[in-house]
């Protein structure tokens, strides 16, 4: 007798017909990737509720239910969007009308205020070149990707050249060569040998990665062959042309009273309520549908998905722990390498560095804890602000005692140009970063280093740095680069390296503009691997003027007796000289260089940029960002403490942020003590106090970076530097996801999400950008993505979902929610 089988859940047939109604279309793809599903697997926990078909149940799907649906209007949809029409969840598009018109069009004469800001962006983004269809790294046929890329399913374990029989027997040795009484029995490991039998390690950190087979004469040979193919021919370059500071003048000030307006305030914060409970309602009826939309996906999770951390610090980029180990290693093995000249002349071994400041005659007495957290106090606050910006050789002439003693520490082991070239830095950071993320495969970084100013008639930082990662072969697929440039014009100014503004903005950029570095082919390696410029608003800049000279001053007459430029006048000027280099490098079909820069974490200083308008160095810094940088802003936190108008403009424009929330908290619990309120919220602006009986209230949570993610915001997380945010792990990057997951209870959704950004924001090429999460500027008809409101990504297939993880329900709820903001603000305009 054959046993009756229980049919299928009605619930379940109901969902998957409304779900996944485009099955058969798939079928006919050849190129869909195929996600099996199995209801018998399915449990009743995995579904949704189904959803009703009331006009009042489709708003609250929406998350819209105080809105009424206009007339219904014909809209042209591609096949695929048409299919996805009946998705269970998202079912329509209407335009949101709200009931009581708010008469914005009586302040602003009819002009929209959110349409021109986007129009001023697109304006200066495209004079620049930094937008993405103008990089020609994002063009999938004339892109020029050295190293190539590795096999798609390679990994670093499986590797042969990364995994050679010498390591595996390492510890295999003859009668002749044991010693006994040693806990290591060969010569070559034994804890202390002498000076003249030392020799150099055969590789640096001893850890393997792609980078030792990189040859620059091979990247010369294919360097040369693409310029030839590509680059125009012709010696005679055009002319670039960017808007005047005048210009530039006008447009911000005009921006910035568009953000003063306070009725636009005050539906910029409305609007933003609004946006966090409809994320937190679409959570409520969906989470369900993401958590099945997920489990269909085969062979990727969270761990699997690329993401990228588009902000490392070099200065910062082993850990505490990390950083003691390896002094203490390299004291034990090479005591008496010699690693340092002092300014007359002497030479001091590494065993003679730590005699200065220890009591005891064996300078190994000082034990595994060799970087504290005096020395950290002091590298951070006095070696990278100063005495790392602007290398002098007297330095050491005026330092003595511990100061001396960290200076050296901090020169030898965390420089790139010092007496070893830079050797225990190289190490460093292949054995703690660039090994880490090749072994992981799907973690990369963008890492973020210091410009240095060097004196006139000195080798430019640019060639020493260039040098630095060709002669250590710091090269991997895994690593992109960004420099940073400090408003250090006052310092310079001071110490005689500059006259007026323009021989600083001459010592960053006069370089690269000089024919024979033009040809330099480590350098123009190291371009080709930048991708950014970071502008850093710092607390700790040179605020108080002297002679409070005019804003609108030339930077050749912009001397001021040393008065620091304002963050407008920084930022505009390095825009320019960005964009002549970015035009250059277009002609010889290289790659062009996007700006960012820092949100000020002083929500109280005023700006000096304003004669007529008051407003913050926050806002200034913020109004430049959303004008003059595609890359998208570092340090983007304090933003939610500005105006909500700027965070509601971002999130219009899809500007990418860069939030780090493990260092912002070790950040606030050394300057902050309560909160104000201001800002987007009530309770978010936090306020300096004295009070010493006032017990510190701040938590992770004060971090308001899942709020700006909640309300759709281009979001990445990044571990910034590691020496200071007390990371305990060997993979940073993971921490901040995990730490992020454990507090907010975040799903693969959220995680694979947050991924999934970082890669769509950063500076990879086009080539992985399609390979990694399926997305491509070439016009498709499949679901696109705007991103900094200048550039549009297409999905390259129906569903990239099982690339990146992230379900559709989230994509087009995402999608759908922008576009009702658009139409909800231009609404308000007709």
């Amino acid at each position: 007798m054959a046993v009756p089988q229980r049919r299928q859940s009605l619930l379940f047939d109901v969902y998957q017909q409304a779900h996944f109604s485009f099955e058969d279309y798939k079928a006919k793809d050849e190129g869909k990737l195929n996600i099996p599903s199995n209801p018998e697997q399915l449990s009743i926990d995995d579904l949704d509720m189904m959803p009703l078909s009331t006009s009042f149940d489709k708003q609250m799907l929406l998350g819209s239910p105080m809105y009424l649906d206009p007339e219904e209007q014909e809209e042209k949809q591609s096949m695929v969007m048409e299919e996805f029409s009946h998705h269970g969840t998202h079912s329509s598009r209407p335009v949101p009308s709200d009931a009581s018109n708010l008469h914005l069009d009586e302040y602003f004469e009819g002009d929209d205020p959110f349409e021109n800001a986007g129009q001023l962006r697109a304006k200066y983004l495209l004079a620049a070149s930094q937008d993405c269809a103008s990089n020609i790294k994002y063009d999938m046929d004339r892109m020029f990707l050295y190293p190539k890329p590795l096999p798609k399913f390679w990994k670093f374990a499986k590797d042969e050249r990364l995994n050679d029989e010498s390591t595996a027997s390492d510890y295999e040795y003859t009668e002749s060569e044991i010693r006994p009484g040693c806990y290591f029995p060969t010569l070559s490991e034994d804890q202390y040998v002498e000076e003249e039998q030392l020799g150099v390690p055969k590789r640096l950190g001893k850890v393997h990665y792609t980078g030792e087979f990189f040859e620059m004469s091979h990247f010369q040979e294919e360097f040369e062959a693409h310029k030839q193919q590509y680059g125009k021919r012709s010696e005679t370059h055009g002319s670039c042309e960017v808007p005047t500071f005048e210009e530039f003048r006008k447009d911000f000030l005009s921006l910035v009273q568009t953000v003063q307006c306070s009725p636009l305030s005050e539906i910029a914060q409305r609007r933003i309520y609004y946006l966090l409970e409809k994320f937190e309602l679409f959570q409520h009826l969906n989470a369900k549908s993401e958590i099945l939309e997920n489990k269909r996906v085969p062979l990727r999770d969270f761990y699997n998905s690329r993401k990228v951390d588009r902000d490392v610090l070099l200065s910062g980029c082993a850990t505490q722990r990390q950083l003691s180990e390896f002094i203490w290693e390299k004291l034990n093995v090479e005591p008496h390498r010699i690693v340092h000249r002092t300014f007359d002349g002497k030479e001091l071994t590494l065993s003679q560095i730590f005699e200065k400041e220890n009591s005891s005659e064996d300078p190994m007495a000082i034990g595994l804890k060799v970087i504290d957290d005096e020395f950290l106090e002091w590298y951070k606050n006095d070696y990278l602000i100063t005495l790392n910006l602007i290398p002098s050789k007297d330095a050491e002439k005026t330092l003595a005692g511990k100061e001396l003693y960290f200076y050296l520490l901090a020169k030898i082991f965390l420089d790139f140009d010092n007496y070893l070239d830079g050797e225990y830095l190289a190490e460093i950071f292949i054995k703690y970063c660039v090994h880490t993320l090749e072994k992981s495969k799907y973690q990369l970084a963008q890492i973020s280093v210091d410009f240095k100013f060097y004196e006139n008639g000195e080798k430019s930082w640019w060639n020493r740095f260039s040098h630095w990662i060709a002669k250590w072969r710091l090269v991997s697929h895994n690593i992109r680069w960004n420099v940073r440039i400090s408003r250090a014009y006052s310092k310079l100014f001071k110490r005689d390296r500059v006259k007026n503004f323009q021989d600083f903005l001459d010592l960053l950029f006069g370089p690269l503009f000089i024919e024979e570095n033009q040809k330099d082919v480590e350098l123009q390696f190291f371009l080709m691997n930048v991708c950014c410029l970071d502008l850093v608003v710092s607390s700790t800049d040179d605020y108080l003027w002297q002679e409070f000279a005019d804003p609108s001053t030339d930077p050749k007459n912009w001397m001021a007796k040393g008065d620091n430029p304002t963050i407008s006048h920084y930022m505009y000027h390095i825009y320019a000289h960005l964009a002549k280099l970015n035009f250059l490098r277009q002609d010889s079909a290289l790659n062009t260089i996007c700006l960012r820069n820092y949100c000020s974490t002083l929500s109280n200083r005023t700006s000096q940029a304003g004669s007529e308008q008051n407003f913050t160095d926050q806002v200034e810094a913020l109004i430049c960002n959303f004008l003059l940088c595609d890359a998208g802003l570092l340090q983007a936190e304090y933003m939610w403490d500005s105006s909500p108008l700027i965070a509601y403009l971002y999130y219009l424009c899809q500007i990418p942020v860069v939030v780090a929330p493990l260092s912002s908290v070790s950040l606030f619990s050394s300057q902050y003590t309560h909160r104000e309120n201001s800002g987007v919220f009530g309770d978010t602006v936090m306020q300096a106090s004295r009070d010493i009986t006032e017990g510190e209230e701040h938590t992770y949570r004060t971090s308001p970076f899942m709020d700006m993610f909640k309300i759709g915001m281009k979001v990445s997380l990044s571990s910034k530097s590691v020496l200071f945010n007390s990371s305990y792990t060997m993979e940073p990057l993971i921490e901040e996801y995990s730490v992020a997951a454990s507090i907010y209870l975040l799903n693969a959704a959220d995680l694979c999400e947050f991924s999934r950004t970082s890669v769509l924001c950063s500076g990879f090429e086009g080539f992985y950008k399609a390979h990694w999460i399926g997305v491509g500027l070439k016009k498709t008809p499949f679901l696109k993505c705007n991103m900094g409101y200048v550039d549009e990504w297409y999905d390259r297939e129906p569903d990239t979902s099982a690339r990146h993880n992230v379900p559709l329900i989230r994509r087009f709820y995402r999608k759908h929610t922008w576009d009702q903001e658009w139409d909800f603000i231009r609404d308000q305009f007709d």
